[in-house]
């Protein structure tokens, strides 16, 4: 799983985390749905960018340049 355009098939551990990441996003957007401005929904949030940035940390790379701009 990276943003490099080197879309092989995922690995087990790409499948995990793919599945982990997937149900941590469903968990966000239920809880979203009942308080979206709750410290639970900004945990769940934070906890779901620090898996994509660990699975791509060019794409973490790139997001700091966008906020800069």
């Amino acid at each position: 799983m990276c943003s490099n355009g080197d879309y092989g098939a995922p690995t087990g551990a790409e499948s995990g985390l793919a599945a982990r990441l997937a149900a941590e996003i469903d968990e966000v957007a239920a809880a979203a749905d009942v308080d979206a401005a709750s410290p639970d929904v900004t945990s769940r949030l934070a906890r779901a960018w620090a898996m994509i940035t660990a699975a791509d940390p060019d794409l973490a790379a790139r997001t700091a340049e966008y906020r800069r701009s």
